[in-house]
């Protein structure tokens, strides 16, 4: 018996990175996914591997950036596996440039996708959820929510803004019996963190970050938290970071 058996999961950027390792272990505790992102390829082959494994997951094709993509995601979602019991809205982009060299249209980007993606993404999926007085949605952050790094303005203002909509979906949907957390890691070796590794000098496979699968297994730990104890914010950093920090 899985720990997930029979739930339906939505997973944004799920053909890839954090996503794709999301969807992977929550497949193997029986839950039925929804992964959902913009490369259909990666998604086909990302579900494949979780049917050949015996598990179920359906490739969604998604923008995040489109309202009417987000929507039709979410019923295509239900519509495949039933109603939306967790939602992990882990998508996300990054530029690197200092904020006087940041354009608006980067600026814009980055904000529709990393804030306005995960709001249209909840306001499709957290009414069910009202109705049925049940549901978890993850919001996956970074540490980039919780401090300024140089030459990450966009993203950081992002995550930041991520942060403060999480903290109130949690005081609104409360009542309902939905349950809000942040998942926030540090440095993680996915695709996303690529360009930061290089522009910092670090090797691509560096043992000091942390690994997509090691992010999974925290938002794992989130979706099994079931009793009178809840975490609102799961800090992921690097060991070999300054503690504390």
């Amino acid at each position: 018996m899985g720990k997930l058996d029979g739930q339906v999961v939505l997973v944004t950027g799920a053909g890839k990175g954090i996503g794709k390792a999301i969807v992977e272990l929550f497949a193997a505790e029986g839950a039925l996914i929804g992964a959902c992102g913009r490369n259909m390829a990666s998604l086909d082959a990302v579900c494949s591997d979780v049917a050949s494994a015996g598990g179920k997951a359906v490739p969604i094709k998604l923008d995040l950036q489109s309202e009417e993509s987000i929507e039709a995601a979410a019923a295509e979602c239900v519509a495949e596996l039933g109603p939306i019991d967790i939602l992990i809205n882990n998508a996300g982009i990054i530029a690197l440039d200092k904020l006087n060299d940041t354009s608006a249209e980067v600026w814009d980007d980055i904000m529709s996708t990393n804030v306005r993606g995960p709001f249209l993404m909840c306001k499709a999926v957290v009414p069910s959820m009202m109705e049925r007085h049940t549901g978890r949605i993850i919001n996956v952050g970074s540490m980039a929510g919780r401090r300024g790094y140089p030459e990450q303005g966009a993203y950081c203002a992002s995550k930041h803004a991520l942060v403060g909509y999480s903290k109130v979906l949690a005081l609104e949907t409360q009542k309902f019996g939905i349950r809000v957390h942040m998942l926030s890691p540090g440095g993680v070796l996915t695709e996303l963190s690529r360009d930061l590794r290089e522009f910092r000098g670090e090797s691509e496979d560096s043992p000091e970050w942390m690994t997509s699968q090691e992010c999974a297994e925290a938002a794992m730990y989130l979706c099994t938290q079931t009793g009178a104890a809840f975490t609102d914010e799961l800090v992921l950093r690097r060991f070999a970071s300054e503690p504390w920090r």
